[in-house]
């Protein structure tokens, strides 16, 4: 697919948004939360027109043309949020700086708990976690990098993630908390 986009072949363009289309969208709606739908459209086609000019530059040595598209749509997400210009009457204005505090702080607690929750995971599970999750490596690498067969990683995975539910949940988190 990068190769018909660097040749500038439309139809490879074309494959690409049916491709990821939705998937753009939906990372534009999670890095710009109260994004109307018609910017979070915006965004993603934005996205893609980025992606169709910047083809021929793109190495896909140096990562995934999903991971390249994804980080262009947090930044098209990022980039309307800044030129967004609040709406609300001046009464409402008044209590917003004090809900984005608290929401601040909230969002500062649970990443916190998180971080607690993972540290609590034996070593391996945890350098397993911190691969998949925050470098986004896939699960063959990691097997073959640790010495272990791939579906031992899955399980680790699955495990660590039934582990870290439950100890949120002890801890008060629930899941509408984190989405």
């Amino acid at each position: 697919m990068l190769a018909g986009l660097q040749k500038k072949d439309e139809q490879a363009l074309a494959a690409c948004i049916r491709q990821y289309g939705a998937y753009a969208a939906s990372v534009v709606r999670a890095a710009g939360p109260g994004l109307s739908a018609q910017d979070v459209e915006e965004a993603a086609a934005e996205a893609f027109v980025k992606l169709w000019q910047a083809a021929e530059r793109l190495d896909l040595a140096k990562g995934a043309l999903k991971s390249y598209l994804a980080a262009v749509c947090r930044n098209e997400a990022r980039s309307r949020l800044r030129t967004l210009r609040p709406t609300a009457p001046l009464e409402e204005d008044v209590f917003a700086p004090a809900e984005q505090l608290a929401r601040s702080l909230e969002r500062r607690e649970l990443e916190q708990l998180t971080r607690e929750a993972v540290d609590s995971l034996d070593e391996q599970t945890r350098e397993i976690f911190l691969r998949y999750y925050y470098r986004r490596e896939k699960t063959a690498k990691i097997a073959r990098d640790m010495g272990l067969n791939q579906s031992t990683v899955k399980t680790r995975l699955f495990r660590g993630r039934e582990k870290l539910r439950s100890i949120l949940q002890e801890r008060g988190v629930t899941h509408e908390d984190v989405v």
